[in-house]
């Protein structure tokens, strides 16, 4: 048995068989070397193996149409919900970024690793055409490499000595776009004792515009979740005249409400696809200018180097580069108002339109205000609630044809490696590493800056209007005589403003052309909202290896110890004054005060900044540095019982450290049949980017408000603390021959278990202290519905994180309609508990001509449970069972009970056939379930009248308990002597993903949206 290096792992069909993975592997013997396996600082070999680790060869994943990153992580049985779909609900930034979640309880919980270095976390930025395979540790292993492995480990390691030159490109089609198509070149010379290898690759995703798909585009009555009434047909308030002295209260500073006037009826609302809800509500549905795929562009450069400097030394060099970018991830036409430029609080009665506006008169006719004797008395006009862009879309940043606000969105990595293995003179292997990763991220997301449109409402809009204001005690630029004069324009937030609803095609009964607002003056409310993010680590790595001399009765006891340092760095840089902090009020003359402080006169606080709905960005810099030392050793205490213990301790910035172990065994019962197992601590330290005190104001989508999105503001606490968990599993591996000596069977099944304490995460997540404080149901009612109609209980003990519209809590009259905003906080909050069964199982035999190969792997979760959520000393869930449920709360990190793959492969001569049956279990969703799990039938009662009607809508359980998906897929291989061509039909009975109740229809984060796929390949080798 020869010694190989770590950049020379060539016992690939070995290292499969090490794993017990259940992809088929050649019947033929192959040589049996020692390796390094993920998982462990020490050579084996393949029989050595006692953690469970699946590997994936790159002929496996070609045999599997040679999937995409996104496409292979939602596949693993051993994974939960990733992101990477344009799902603009969890960032649009996600788009094209996919992160692996292995055991479901966290991507921060996965550890990634390139060629065992660490990496950026986004596994789309990985080169396929190099990569040799893929370990999956399916244990912790925060021993070997540090914090964030709690759930696991995912390597990537790319081929060595490669010669030649290589085309491949492929294209995938059938799905309503212009099709996903990619490309890639590599090439690889020996020079001397050098191996040089290069690579570049293009993938191309097409956009998928929700409208395509029927389960994105349902009716309201159907599924009422991606529907708003926070939008531009408001209920407006009529006003007396201005009060001398602004207060902040809605009244004082706007004068006495006389009454309240629609913008609409219950027909122009529907004539613009609404659902008329009353007499202020003219709820939109938003889905229809999003999409569910975006346009997404990555490219890949890759150049590596191996020298073997002489019998006992390689060297070897790495560098990876990659772009992600989404030159348009498309939203809602606008956002709507969570927080305004009023004094008062809230997101009601955030605006106001004189009657000197132009456009207010058009509206008083069209409404009929003009004919009641209080019109006379009118000064102006309040709405309830506002959204300047929503029925009619937002064409003024849109490409032709879009009708939407969008972001952009580019990402790009660099990975660096370089280093030297090899072994000394005494048999001591040494393996000596520097890695450097770095990442820019830039993004925008424009937004609506509040001052702005008051002051077009005013008659003050537009980029050139220069006004000097005659009334320093109102906010906002006062001076009649100039209103609108010259190069200063008014805003029209009217119904008469937006022809019609573009994505549906249909025209606004309300409409006047002479009334629309221009293109410069929408263009001049907006903010682009730019940013940009740099993160840089560096590592270095010793890590020393061999043979202590000391017999045991199964062999010599080995040895491994290292010590690693790491050194990160996150900056922000944000030019814009407006979006980076330097406005933390809508107006110049606010400073953020405290409510009871004398001279507040609006800005709370947090310095929310001049944004309707998004927060500001104050740009940080932060630093991190982490030093460990860690040592492993394997004891051979039997010919047939292998154990090895590890330990590492680890210290970082702020005085903080963790110390963690691990032993693993394997005992050979028979030539057979073999037992395994491994008990260990791991930790994950808080983030470089982790600043105590700091403020983030966003938004959240809320369930007992029917679900609107409205502010949430993150708190980070003090005092963080490293998270810990504990992980263990036990498994047996049975290897025989089948029902002929031709025939190889393999079974394996594995049990595993994770508990972490100390979660570093959110102490409660904003949805549950809404639910927690409107608990009560309105007279009439035995259940709490979901439709905004709660009440509050304003004696809660979280009644102070609740930011309500006006300020203030009335018991038995506010509702969860009336807040705009919760605080929750960030530190160490409760834990996860989650374990069950891995089962793999492979049979390979001779048939006909060939060989067929049959292939199960399936994941059977027994538990997912969640720890006790306390916030301020009050318990808000004693903690509970998260099993088999859509867990919308924790971002809709659904927790299935099962996940299998079967597969039949059959190879002859050039062609190779493989269909894949795939499962995913259904989840329920526990926001509609009540404690004694009977369905809450007043949960799922839409607000609003059935069009045309005053009929009420009746219940719609859609998504509630949607079922499992399964979906085969049929891959061909033809290697012919001129190119290896391939073909694949992918969900052959073009299956739609289960039904949710989310945005689209379905969870992003498991279904697949595209259907039935084809896809064509080809690749030559020259």
């Amino acid at each position: 048995m020869r010694n190989v290096y770590p950049g020379k792992r060539k016992s690939l069909v070995l290292a499969i068989m090490m794993a017990g993975t259940a992809l088929p592997v050649a019947a033929q013997e192959p040589e049996i070397e020692e390796v390094v396996v993920t998982g462990s600082l020490i050579r084996g070999t393949p029989l050595d193996a006692a953690l469970p680790v699946e590997v994936f060869s790159a002929a496996e994943l070609q045999e599997t149409g040679s999937p995409t990153a996104l496409d292979f992580v939602k596949t693993l049985t051993a994974g939960g919900p990733v992101t990477g779909e344009a799902y603009y609900f969890g960032g649009s930034g996600n788009t094209g970024n996919v992160s692996f979640n292995l055991r479901g309880i966290g991507s921060d919980k996965t550890l990634t690793l390139f060629n065992g270095r660490r990496t950026p976390q986004n596994s789309s930025v990985f080169p396929s055409s190099v990569t040799s395979r893929i370990e999956i540790l399916k244990d912790g292993a925060a021993v070997t490499y540090g914090a964030d492995a709690t759930g696991g480990v995912v390597n990537f390691i790319t081929e060595d000595n490669f010669e030649g030159f290589e085309l491949s490109s492929s294209y995938k089609g059938g799905f309503d776009s212009d099709g996903d198509w990619s490309v890639s070149a590599k090439a690889g010379w020996d020079v001397g004792d050098s191996n040089l290898m290069v690579a570049a690759e293009w993938d191309h995703r097409s956009r998928l515009q929700s409208g395509e798909r029927d389960f994105a585009s349902l009716p309201y009555g159907v599924n009422p979740a991606p529907w708003s009434g926070l939008t531009n047909l408001a209920g407006w308030v009529p006003r007396a005249g201005l009060p001398a002295t602004p207060g902040n209260t809605a009244n004082s500073e706007w004068g006495t409400p006389l009454g309240l006037v629609s913008d609409f009826t219950q027909s122009s609302c529907e004539a613009v696809g609404g659902v008329f809800v009353g007499a202020f509500t003219c709820n939109y549905g938003y889905i229809p200018f999003y999409n569910i795929v975006e346009e997404n562009e990555i490219y890949r450069l890759f150049g590596q180097i191996t020298t073997q400097m002489s019998d006992s030394m390689e060297f070897y060099a790495r560098a990876a580069y990659s772009r992600v970018h989404t030159p348009e991830a498309y939203g809602s036409p606008s956002q709507p108002v969570v927080r305004g430029p009023a004094q008062t609080s809230g997101l009601t009665y955030q605006l106001y339109a004189p009657v000197t506006n132009p456009y207010v008169d058009e509206f008083v006719q069209r409404s009929g205000w003009a004919n009641n004797p209080l019109s006379a008395i009118t000064q102006g006009f309040t709405p309830i609630t506002y959204r300047a862009f929503a029925h009619g879309g937002n064409d003024t940043f849109a490409s032709d044809g879009l009708h939407s606000t969008p972001n952009e969105n580019e990402a790009r990595y660099w990975h660096i490696s370089t280093g030297l293995t090899g072994e000394f003179e005494n048999q001591i292997a040494y393996d000596f590493a520097i890695t450097y990763n770095q990442f820019d991220g830039r993004a925008s997301a424009p937004d609506i800056m509040g001052a702005r449109l008051q002051n077009a409402l005013y008659g003050f809009g537009g980029p050139n209007c220069n006004v000097q204001d005659q009334n320093p005690d109102r906010l906002g630029t006062q001076n009649p005589a100039l209103a609108g004069v010259g190069d200063c324009m008014y805003w029209n937030p009217f119904a008469s403003n937006f022809a019609s609803q573009p994505e549906l095609g249909l025209a606004n009964p309300s409409y006047d052309p002479s009334l629309q607002n221009p293109q410069e003056l929408r263009e001049w409310i907006f903010n682009e909202r730019y940013g940009e993010t740099t993160s840089w680590n560096a590592t270095v790595d010793l890590v020393f290896s061999g043979q202590t001399g000391i017999e045991l009765p199964g062999g010599n006891i080995a040895w491994g110890a290292g010590v690693q340092y790491r050194d990160t760095k996150n900056r922000q840089t944000v030019p814009d004054p407006i979006y980076n902090g330097a406005t933390p009020c809508f107006w110049p003359e606010q400073r953020p005060l405290d409510p009871n402080h004398p001279e507040y006169n609006g800005c709370t606080p947090d310095g929310p900044g001049p944004f309707f709905f998004f927060g500001i960005n104050e740009p940080d810099s932060t630093t991190q540095d982490q030093r460990s030392a860690f040592a492993e050793f394997n004891l051979p205490l039997l010919d047939s019982l292998q154990m090895t213990a590890a330990v590492r301790h680890e210290a970082f910035s702020g005085d903080l450290s963790a110390t963690v172990y691990k032993v693993s065994g394997k005992y050979d019962m028979t030539d057979n049949l073999s037992f395994r197992g491994s008990y260990g601590t791991n930790y994950q330290a808080p983030g470089a980017d982790l600043v105590p005190g700091e403020v983030n104001t966003g938004v959240n989508s809320y369930t007992i408000a029917g679900g609107d999105w409205r502010g949430a503001t993150t708190i980070t606490a003090t005092g963080i603390e490293p998270e810990t968990a504990t992980v263990w599993s036990t498994g047996a591996i049975w290897q025989s021959e089948g029902f002929d000596a031709s025939h190889d069977f393999q079974f394996i099944v594995d049990y595993f278990s994770i508990e972490t304490e100390d979660e570093l995460g959110l102490l409660a997540s904003a949805n549950t202290i809404a639910d927690s404080v409107f608990s009560i149901p309105p007279p009439g009612s035995t259940s709490v519905p979901t439709n905004r109609t709660a009440l509050a209980d304003c004696s809660h003990p979280l009644i102070g994180r609740v930011q309500f519209n006006g300020g203030a809590c009335n018991q038995g009259v506010t509702t969860a309609n009336d807040f705009a905003s919760i605080t929750t906080e960030f530190g160490n909050g409760p834990g996860q508990t989650t374990n069950g069964f891995d089962i793999q199982a492979r049979y390979s035999f001779p048939a006909f001509a060939g060989d067929m190969r049959l292939g199960l792997t399936l994941t059977k979760v027994e538990e997912f449970t969640f720890g006790e959520t306390v916030l301020d000393g009050f318990q808000l869930d004693p903690g509970d069972e998260r099993l088999g449920t859509l867990n919308f709360a924790t971002i809709a990190q659904a927790a299935p009970e099962w996940r299998a793959n079967l597969n039949v492969n059959y190879g002859q001569g050039d062609h190779n056939f493989r269909f894949v049956l795939s499962y995913i279990d259904g989840v329920k969703d526990e926001r509609y379930y009540n404690d004694d799990g009977s369905i809450n039938e007043a949960g799922l009662v839409p607000s609003g009248f059935q069009p045309g009607t005053t009929t009420p809508f009746g219940p719609s359980f859609y998504g509630v308990d949607p079922g499992g998906w399964l979906s085969g897929d049929l891959h061909w291989i033809w290697d012919h002597s001129f190119a290896t061509f391939s073909a694949s039909v992918t969900n052959i009975t073009d299956e739609a993903p289960p039904a949710s109740r989310q945005e689209f229809g379905y969870d992003p984060r498991i279904g697949n949206p595209l259907g039935r796929v084809f896809e064509v390949g080809i690749r030559k080798t020259f």
